[in-house]
């Protein structure tokens, strides 16, 4: 037996999870010529709905009996195909597309032969226009099956679209994609992580995207219990893990490295506490130190390889970041590269059916508008390799320091400070953060919608604010119950 073809027959064969995509990515019958292969095959995608988790050659052997289809040759095959071994995820995917190449070109080598005969062929039965409109047809076919996906009408969506309806009760405010809680205004707005979107963040350096990212990676790995790849060209996999480890613990990264926890009371507790967080998710979320070889394609093996581990078709992909991915070509301009790689990014949410999150580093330009105080913010197009990222994306945020609230927070604490009110020793590094949803492709609701955080910098950790109002021009309450919030959860020490 031809050794791509055993390799497919055995993958499918034993593993749903493989036979399951190699069916979306367009497996049929009519791929493989030996009628005990094409019984197996079709005995497989028929029957697929109806399989259990772990498939069974003996049981499946004895199905095939049962349905009278069952002969020495289809017997024998199955017994040669006990001993092979499941191929991965992309490994089927590339088989399957040299046997769809081999199909089309078997159908044109037999189209080239029927179109000879009919030229040497004196007397013609059919009207060339009518054999003409055959050969069409057939070429049709070789398009149809040499597509990666299989080309379903609207039908399919109104039904599986009408058995959500059933299925659907009547709770309230159903986000659309992975929560992203405890990012409760993040989720709303976005409608949380949704399958086949493409978000793009743009910032100065220092702003918080990367902590913001991790913290949106873990809530969805905590949450929807993915596969979840975090890709880093700037940090170590330790320095993003004891980040996030800080953000779940609420201890420092420099005391997470140096003090002595176990002996310590309250950093024990805190420590504990972190940890449990951390191992609700800790099977989920991966921290890749991305390489030069990491290009798209090898994004998209590892992602299928995660999946396929996982037995799962969901993965979720961070970017940090976008300017930093390889391209196969060496690009001199780099917004030719930028413009390759945020447009594959794109196009592999859409493949891979999954939400990918992009860090993107603002240009000079950009970092200097937020810099300081400016009636004029950074937008995308502020981004380095210019503004492709928006178009390309189908959400775009915008990450600026708020100087205004910050200052105006930071005298608050200064004066109860000079007071006595607060340790002036153990005042925490801070800023406030305003994030603008500046796109929001099919948006749960309309608007300049811009969510302010404080930025713990110590603690690499970001807290939803609320929403800010552009028209507030007085903002002594928020900054109150910011200054309140701070001083209830440690982050201010009381003196008295």
């Amino acid at each position: 037996m031809d050794e791509v073809k055993k390799r497919i027959l055995a993958s499918i064969l034993k593993d749903r999870f493989l036979l399951s995509n190699a069916i979306r990515q367009g497996l049929t019958k009519d791929l493989f010529d030996a009628p005990e292969e094409r019984i197996l095959v079709d005995f497989l995608t028929k029957n697929f709905p109806k399989m259990d988790t772990n498939l069974d050659v003996e049981i499946i052997k004895e199905k095939i009996d049962e349905e009278g289809l069952y002969t020495e040759k289809v017997g024998a095959l199955l017994e040669e195909l006990k001993g092979e071994k499941p191929r991965s995820l992309e490994t089927v995917l590339n088989y399957l597309d040299i046997l769809k190449k081999r199909s089309a070109e078997q159908e044109l080598l037999s189209i080239n032969k029927k179109i000879q005969f009919y030229i040497e062929s004196k007397t013609h039965k059919e009207n060339i226009v009518e054999f003409t409109g055959d050969l069409i047809n057939e070429l049709r076919n070789i398009v149809q099956t040499g597509t990666k996906k299989r080309f379903d009408p609207i039908r399919t969506q109104l039904i599986t679209f009408s058995a959500e309806l059933d299925k659907r009760g009547d709770e309230g405010n159903i986000i659309l994609g992975y929560s992203m809680e405890p990012f409760s205004l993040l989720n709303e707005s976005l409608s949380g992580a949704r399958r086949g979107f493409y978000y793009a963040l743009g910032g100065a350096p220092r702003r918080g995207k990367t902590n913001l990212m991790l913290k949106v990676a873990s809530s969805i790995a905590n949450n929807a219990k993915i596969p979840v790849l975090y890709y880093s060209w700037e940090q170590t996999a330790r320095v993003l893990f004891l980040r996030i480890l800080s953000q779940e613990t609420l201890i420092d990264s420099f005391k997470l490295e140096t003090s002595n926890i176990v002996n310590d009371p309250e950093l024990s507790r805190k420590f504990e506490e972190g940890y449990v967080k951390v191992q609700n998710y800790m099977n989920y979320l991966y921290l890749v130190e991305g390489r030069r070889d990491d290009t798209i394609n090898r994004i998209r093996s590892n992602a299928l390889a995660v999946m396929q581990e996982a037995n799962s078709d969901r993965v979720a992909i961070f970017i940090d970041y976008l300017q930093k991915v390889p391209t196969t070509i060496l690009y001199q301009d780099l917004a030719q590269q930028v413009d390759e790689v945020s447009g594959g990014l794109a196009s592999l949410s859409l493949e891979l059916n999954c939400p990918i999150f992009a860090i993107s580093s603002f240009d000079k330009e950009g970092s200097k508008l937020d810099s300081e105080e400016s009636p004029e913010r950074p937008t995308m197009f502020n981004c380095t390799g210019g503004g492709d990222i928006e178009y390309d994306s189908d959400v775009t945020m915008v990450l600026i320091k708020d100087f205004k609230d910050t200052n105006t927070l930071y005298e608050k604490i200064m004066n109860a400070s000079k007071e006595g009110r607060i340790d002036p020793n153990r005042i925490p590094h801070f800023d406030i953060l305003n994030l603008h949803i500046d796109k929001n492709r099919d948006a749960p609701f309309g608007g300049n919608i811009i969510i302010q955080y404080l930025f713990l910098i110590e603690h690499n950790n970001l807290v939803e604010i609320g929403y800010k109002d552009v028209a507030q021009d007085r903002t002594y309450a928020k900054i109150t119950k910011i200054f309140d919030w701070m001083f209830e959860s440690g982050y201010l020490v009381n003196m008295r």
